[in-house]
């Protein structure tokens, strides 16, 4: 590696961690703040507060650097750039026979590394702590949470609760199992007091792959004409082998079915926007799962193209923004950064735009996630055939 290109990536790497240590500083500062109160609600005294706060904002780390990457890398490689004019560099360089494009490359390639950096953030970190990231302020992640969806199965059962316990995967209060007319000849109803979910890789479990729903009634109909032991349903006679009940037992009490599904308590509990912390395994699972929403099925198609282009908008933005530095403002950095947001703004301003009629579905997903690039990388060529070497 030469000199010049140590110099270069040095310059790079200073200015990414100077400009994501004050962006991220000045939200962590304004949002715990701003949220002290709810820490305080689920801690006691300031160690705890510390600790849970550090906790909280450690992990979120990963999600700012996803959500802030480009427009760092961007703002950085427009700073290496500035400084390198503020210093007469580029002059030497030139009068040496250097041309732009090579005395820019290590700033591509910064660019680029950052990219793939944020693109093994997504896919390895992101997923691995989706849970911690989708808490509040105040949630310590034991208290109950509302079901937030009814999802179905592929045969098209439906679901639904009202509260959560996470730690016990246990359903509480008015669990119901919805059966279409298809499969018993008309619509029954499974009530419970409570419910849990029993995984396939449970082990020394009696039943698994499906809910076990305890002080169980049908409407219409009766249990028994339902029940099957290698059906839908199967009356549980003896529930001593599996978990034990979360509430009340004289309120669990009573007879016990167990239905056999795919729709999983993870499905019950997630939330709106679940599979923006999931990976591309778990995109194209919920792109072909029953319970997914339509609405929902349209966004993570445009999700999965936006992860593949995912470096590629990144260089596009780099490459609309340096020719404005590179075309004779380069000694005002105030006047460059001006520059570089306004670039940005217009930017993801258009990206928002096509993500959203995508969304709406005016555009297909396919053509929302890539307009940008064809718009915006027509645009970045232009700018960068403009540059004098």
């Amino acid at each position: 590696m030469r000199i010049l290109d140590r110099q270069r990536y040095w310059a790079f790497g200073k200015a990414y961690l100077t400009c994501y240590i004050s962006f991220v500083g000045l939200w962590v500062v304004l949002d715990a703040f701003s949220n002290v109160d709810e820490f305080t609600k689920r801690t006691v005294g300031f160690g705890q507060l510390a600790a849970a706060m550090g906790q909280y904002y450690l992990v979120r780390q990963a999600e700012y650097f996803d959500r802030l990457g480009g427009v760092i890398g961007m703002m950085a490689a427009i700073f290496t750039v500035t400084w390198m004019q503020r210093a007469n560099e580029q002059l030497a360089m030139l009068a040496a026979g250097v041309s732009t494009n090579r005395m820019i490359r290590p700033v591509v390639i910064s660019t680029a590394m950052v990219s793939l950096l944020s693109v093994a953030n997504q896919e390895a970190v992101i997923p691995r702590f989706a849970e911690d990231l989708q808490k509040n302020h105040s949630d310590d992640g034991a208290s109950a949470v509302r079901v937030q969806t009814k999802p179905a199965d592929h045969r098209g059962l439906i679901f639904s609760g009202v509260e959560a316990d996470r730690a016990r995967r246990t359903i509480l209060k008015r669990f119901t199992v919805t059966i279409p007319a298809e499969i018993y000849g008309s619509i029954r109803n499974i009530e419970g007091s409570e419910a849990v979910y029993i995984p396939e890789s449970a082990g020394r479990v009696p039943l698994r792959g499906g809910w076990l729903v305890r002080a169980a009634r049908i409407s219409p109909g009766d249990l028994d004409e339902l029940t099957d032991p290698d059906g839908l349903v199967v009356k549980v006679t003896d529930v001593s082998g599996f978990p034990p009940p979360v509430g009340d037992e004289a309120k669990t009490a009573g007879d016990a079915v167990f239905v056999r599904t795919s729709a999983t308590f993870d499905m019950m509990v997630r939330k709106t926007g679940w599979f923006q912390y999931g990976t591309m395994a778990d995109l194209f699972r919920g792109l072909v799962d029953p319970a997914t929403d339509r609405y929902d099925r349209a966004d993570i198609e445009i999700l999965i193209h936006s992860r593949v282009l995912r470096p590629v908008l990144s260089l596009t933005l780099m490459f609309m923004t340096l020719p404005l530095v590179l075309g004779g403002f380069g000694r005002n950095m105030f006047v460059n950064l001006g520059l570089a947001m306004g670039n940005s703004a217009l930017f993801y301003g258009g990206n928002i735009i096509c993500l959203h009629l995508g969304s709406a579905e005016i555009l297909s997903p396919a053509l929302a996630a890539w307009l940008p690039v064809f718009i915006f990388g027509v645009l970045a060529t232009h700018r960068w055939s403009q540059i004098r070497t």
